[in-house]
């Protein structure tokens, strides 16, 4: 059970602490300005009773009130400024011990869904003799060798963003607003005698920080469960047509549907460009003729958009006000978005304005009309360019506009999601669309370590279970994948908890693949709560080998060579290999299991 927090005055020093071996020593406040000036308060100073602690902060003066409950810690903080200020980023800062030593992990987030998270070391210097800084955003945990540490994490982000950053020993808790077309955009601007209010934070510890962070979280049920079923993308990419759906939906609906994959979503490549969400001439009669024809097989249509995007030739883009899109402050025109470029200049769409909210809410209500019951949202880090509070706005317009529907996230900053959707990514995509141009087809292509990324954001997202069904990408066993990073991603899949989906054309894969989608022991973990990973940090960032959900393990090889894995099951007495579906005679606590490269073993564990 974690030790109860407490706030202890120390020769003048506020410091936070959960019994002997958790700190948070030298709270004090810290801004950074617009002006390229940062301020650090001395202390911060204030009554346990009020629960106020206030400190002067270069030109503002800091209010922090702190709660205690338990083992947990809220903090949110009131400012005021004492002259004209533009901030960038203000919060609280502390120097974290773990058993009187200095954290030496960080488990870190990245801000979307696609950045990097896992588990970074703490300390040391750059190639140039700096201090490493290390950054996550929303959510983190710093832990040492064992893995007891502390964690923090934002309970809300309706106006603004947490960003966490360590340097030199010192932790950062600070409220900004991410980066967009302004790379130092102001949380901020008041005059004198102006004040601003953040939202709030929690903190705790324990000697599990991944526990730790996970009670921090609360908990948002969706109101569906997480869907199964197939989509287009990583085979046929922007080349599909009405005809590739039908087909690989016939072959899913074969047999009665009793695999349960009735979802059948359409990704990009359905539309006549980014922001004219209306079929092009591959899918004659629309959505809603495409949605009549699998409502007849039992099957739900599922369609993609980026719902932000606007493509410079789409005809929104020529005929739409300009206080629709968003502008560059440096030009003082609409701007580009510099991320998604591969398909032209995609300018962004400003949900500050309100004809704006009127123009998701409509095209999302149309769509919800013409039969689709799932939606993909996706690039949604370009709503933020409009700030934290307008990327809320735009994304609850969207869920009036398709009511009882299932929306899942793609792109997303993570946080802002929070109560608006069901789902959301928390990886990189498994794999590319490539046009090969020797077969003339389209075919899904992996370029290096996929794989691994997808299942180390996986691992470190897992937590985030509390706020959304978690989405690693697609079940993909076809393309230029082997056989056994087929078995990892499907095994990833069904142990993550949140929507399974197969997204090869089904037709080309061999029977041996196709074996991969249809084992009914492994289906039937899919949509279950989150694998948890065990705590092994290391220097390569790997995934870890081990990932425990009740009975279940899965034991995975990350490495490109077959290893002999020494097995963590005390209390072994008996297990069955789900991906073989047979049971295992004579494996014991610390035998040294094989597992091919890049592979995966699956089992079912009974203990005494």
């Amino acid at each position: 059970m974690s030790e109860v927090a407490r706030l202890v005055t120390v020769g003048g020093r506020l410091d936070l602490a959960w019994g002997d071996a958790f700190e948070l020593r030298s709270l004090s406040a810290y801004c950074r300005l617009k002006d390229g000036s940062e301020h650090r308060s001395r202390r911060l100073a204030g009554t346990a009773e009020a629960g106020h602690y206030a400190a002067a902060c270069g030109p503002l003066c800091v209010d922090a009130l702190i709660r205690l409950e338990g083992d947990q810690v809220f903090v949110e903080i009131s400012v005021s400024a004492l002259e004209p200020v533009q901030v960038l980023e203000v919060g609280v800062t502390g120097r974290p011990l773990v058993n009187g030593s200095e954290p030496e992990w960080m488990l870190y987030s990245g801000h979307q869904s696609w950045d990097p998270a896992g588990h970074a070391r703490l300390g040391g210097l750059t190639a140039t003799g700096k201090p490493v800084t290390r950054e996550s955003w929303w959510t983190v945990g710093l832990a040492g060798a064992t893995g007891g540490g502390l964690a923090a994490a934002g309970l809300s982000a309706a106006a603004s963003a947490l960003r966490c950053v360590h340097r030199e020993g010192e932790l950062r808790l600070l409220w900004c607003e991410p980066e967009g077309f302004d790379p130092a955009p102001v949380l901020w601007e008041g005059s004198a005698g102006t004040t601003w209010h953040s939202e709030q934070l929690a903190l705790t510890a324990d000697r599990d920080v991944t526990s730790a962070l996970s009670a921090l979280l609360g908990r948002v049920e969706p109101a569906a469960g997480p869907p199964r079923g197939w989509l287009s993308w990583y085979h046929f990419g922007p080349w599909v047509a009405r005809e590739d759906v039908l087909a690989n939906a016939a072959i899913l609906g074969a047999g009665d549907g009793e695999l349960g994959y009735r979802l059948i979503q359409v990704d990009d490549g359905w539309q006549e460009a980014y922001g004219d969400w209306i079929p092009n001439r591959k899918f004659p009669g629309g959505l809603a003729a495409l949605a009549r024809d699998l409502a007849d097989r039992d099957q739900v249509l599922g369609a993609w958009t980026a719902p932000f995007l606007v493509s410079a030739g789409a005809d929104l883009a020529r005929t739409a006000p300009e206080a629709w899109f968003v502008q560059d402050p440096t030009t003082g025109v609409r701007g580009i978005d510099p991320r998604h470029a591969v398909f032209g200049p995609m300018h962004v769409l400003d949900a500050r304005h309100p004809d704006v909210l009127r123009h998701l809410r409509a095209m999302y209500r149309r769509l919800y009309e013409d039969g689709v019951r799932y939606f993909k949202i996706d690039f949604l880090y370009a709503g933020g360019y409009a700030g934290s509070r307008a990327l809320r706005q735009g994304i609850q317009a969207i869920r009036e506009g398709v009511r009882d529907a299932y929306i899942l996230a793609c792109g997303a900053p993570l946080l802002p999601m929070v109560g608006l959707v069901e789902g959301c990514r928390v990886g990189q995509d498994v794999a590319s669309p490539i046009y090969d141009f020797e077969t003339g087809a389209p075919r899904p292509t992996i370029f290096g370590d996929e794989v691994t990324w997808v299942a180390r954001n996986a691992g470190a997202r897992q937590c985030l279970h509390h706020w959304f069904h978690l989405d690693p990408d697609v079940a993909l066993v076809g393309g230029n994948l082997t056989l056994e990073q087929g078995r990892q991603l499907v095994t990833l899949s069904a142990l993550t908890g949140g929507p399974f989906f197969a997204g090869d054309d089904l037709r080309a894969l061999d029977g041996e693949r196709l074996a991969l989608l249809t084992n009914p022991e492994v289906l039937q973990l899919a949509g279950g709560s989150p694998a948890i990973p065990d705590w092994e940090p290391g220097v390569a960032d790997l995934p870890a080998s081990h990932w425990r959900r009740g009975d279940v393990l899965a034991v995975f090889n990350w490495t490109a060579e077959a290893r002999e894995i020494p097995l963590r099951a005390p209390g072994l007495e008996g297990c069955r290999d789900l991906w073989a579906r047979r049971d295992l005679k004579g494996l014991a606590d610390g035998a040294l299991l094989p597992v091919a490269a890049h592979s995966v073993r699956l089992l079912r564990i009974a203990s005494g």
